[in-house]
């Protein structure tokens, strides 16, 4: 997992890349034509973004965290069309999934829905899911946390360039 400092805000980001695992999700191979229409094969790759929030998402105050889910997304969306977009000028299929409906952003939108919480149970155990399924409680921030998901048909040694192109200018590499 590599973690950065945002820049603007100095809360934390953290990004795993995993090579998809076949044996492990077989909802994905299953149901890819029902999740990403347009694709004709499956991901190679999944990423994962987790975007440390100034409040915990814990219901305590609604008002307040929708503002913040809404920053995030607004930044994950940035992030994402960069990511999309280098990607595409590389001839690398690629897609972010919308946090708020599991849903591709630039593929035609299929008849099921990614859930960000199940790949997280499947690929990262040091994360956990909230009972109810509506959040991940991270080992470090607990529950101020917003994840993400990318997806894409590149191997995980062509994305990681991708990756640190489009966080270099808004993250500082944590050490």
């Amino acid at each position: 997992m590599t973690i950065f400092r945002d820049l603007e805000t100095q809360l934390k980001c953290e990004i795993e890349i995993k090579h998809l695992n076949f044996d492990n999700n077989e909802y994905i191979i299953n149901h890819i034509d029902k999740l990403l229409p347009d694709w004709k094969t499956y991901p190679k790759t999944i990423i994962f973004l987790f975007f440390e929030c100034k409040y915990s998402l814990d219901g305590s105050d609604l008002i307040q965290e929708q503002l913040e889910k809404d920053r995030l997304l607004l930044k994950f969306n940035q992030l994402g069309y960069q990511f999309y977009s280098l990607c595409q000028k590389q001839g690398i299929l690629s897609e972010i999934i919308c946090p708020k409906n599991g849903t591709p952003q630039y593929s035609t939108k299929g008849k099921q829905i990614f859930s960000i919480q199940q790949l997280i149970l499947r690929y990262l155990p040091s994360l956990r899911v909230k009972s109810n399924q509506c959040g991940i409680i991270h080992p470090l921030w607990n529950q101020a946390v917003y994840p993400c998901l990318m997806l894409s048909l590149g191997d995980v040694e062509n994305i990681i360039p991708v990756i640190e192109q489009i966080t270099q200018p808004i993250f500082d590499l944590e050490m």
